[in-house]
């Protein structure tokens, strides 16, 4: 899109675009269109539309595309309503952000949005389809606040597709629709997104989510001893044949190996997670390639070897991921060496200005009480410091503010 131009009042339609993840129809279960309750969603804000508007009979109140995109472009219909929506209107659901025509349907609306800059509009009202966790979405999408005046208690947990299919929930559906559509009116009238001057291209455009599918992946990287190299005098009883078996937490009713511990909890968040070993960072190294945990046996600073690769992870490392040192009152050894252990791990991983270096934990009960937050440091970090990959390609013009003029008055009617 080089230029745009500015809204004609009354007169640009659609007033909104509904983006949604398109549901495969499975013909062997004969249960029909699994996107119709989709479309009765979008009907029934139309309608509402048409009643509390201007709007003429058979004018475009919104747009839906009913049927999944074929071929490496947008058809010409919905290429023509993504560059002159009002506003966006995407349905949250798991899938939505897992799918790519989404994710660049959300990118043509934020280059129209570069146009209102510094101060973008409300443009973006997102409608919760399927609950999600907010904590979890794409930071572009976390960044948009939710609209909720005048919805149930527990929008947000259910989902307008929680009361939709429901006979009994109608009443509640029908008042949700009316207060979506009050709302969309009065950010469409009120500060409309500027039309695009170009339509937009499917094949140009990034995938907004696209780092979203490997924020959501971690990585737990396991340093302790293993049997064949502990340090002298210190007890087996909580290691194995590698450093992932390690367990400072051992007991006779669960053998379970700290890692696989703490893989299980990221996995039950709904996040997937791989144990990983320990390699040093690679000189010049600007930022990890997915989230990442560290957990670190104090022990493992008396291995030369694996101090010297801790300290050259240094202070980087804390910035980049948290490092979690759990501790355990029961075990008389570690206890005995703990002041001797800290300062160790002190000199080899330095903590940032106003930061601790390490997360420290005494027993397995204040690790699972601490995951929550630590999963969201994990996430939050990765987001700040992953590195980027911009899109093949030269890059956009920047928008141009244009006033209206005759052309534009044609292309809207």
């Amino acid at each position: 899109m080089s230029g745009m131009s500015a809204s004609g009042g009354n007169g640009q339609v659609p007033y909104f675009f509904m983006s949604y993840a398109h549901t495969p129809v499975d013909e062997s279960t004969g249960g029909g269109d699994p996107n119709r309750w989709v479309h009765r969603l979008f009907d029934s804000l139309c309608t509402e539309l048409l009643q509390i508007t201007s709007l003429r009979k058979g004018a475009q109140a919104g747009f839906l595309s009913r049927h999944p995109r074929a071929g490496d472009e947008w058809p010409d219909d919905v290429a023509r309503a993504l560059a002159t929506c009002r506003l966006f209107v995407p349905l949250y659901s798991p899938r939505y952000f897992d799918n790519e025509q989404c994710g660049r349907e959300w990118s043509a609306i934020q280059r129209r949005l570069r146009a209102h800059a510094p101060e973008p509009p409300p443009v973006i009202i997102p409608i919760v389809w399927s609950p999600v966790d907010f904590n979890d979405l794409p930071a572009c999408a976390r960044a948009i606040p939710f609209y909720e005046d005048g919805l149930w208690p527990g929008y947000r947990s259910t989902g307008l597709y929680g009361v939709i299919k429901i006979s009994f929930s109608r009443r509640t559906f029908q008042r949700a629709t009316s207060e979506l559509a009050r709302r969309i009116k009065q950010v469409a009238e009120l500060s409309p997104l500027l039309e695009a001057q170009d339509l937009p291209r499917y094949s140009k455009l990034p995938n907004a989510f696209a780092g979203y599918r490997a924020a959501q992946k971690m990585t737990v990287t396991v340093v302790a001893p293993h049997l064949g190299n502990l340090p002298e005098g210190r007890n087996p009883y909580y290691y194995g044949r590698t450093p992932h078996e390690w367990n400072p937490y051992r007991h006779e009713t669960d053998q379970r190996s700290l890692a696989h511990q703490v893989t299980a909890f990221v996995r039950v968040r709904g996040y997937g997670a791989e144990v990983g070993p320990l390699t040093p960072l690679e000189d010049g190294r600007r930022g990890p390639d997915a989230p990442e945990m560290m957990l670190v046996d104090p022990w493992a600073t008396d291995i030369p070897d694996t101090y010297e690769t801790l300290r050259r992870f240094g202070r980087r490392s804390t910035r980049w991921f948290p490092v979690v040192v759990p501790w355990n009152n029961d075990d008389g050894e570690t206890t005995a060496a703990e002041p001797r252990l800290r300062r160790k791990l002190g000199e080899a991983i330095p903590g940032e200005q106003g930061e601790p270096a390490v997360h420290n934990v005494r027993s397995l009960e204040d690790l699972r009480r601490d995951m929550p937050k630590m999963l969201a440091r994990v996430f939050n970090r990765y987001l700040r410091t992953a590195r980027v990959y911009p899109p093949p390609g030269p890059s956009a013009k920047r928008p141009r503010l244009m006033e209206p003029g005759n052309d534009d008055d044609e292309r809207r009617q």
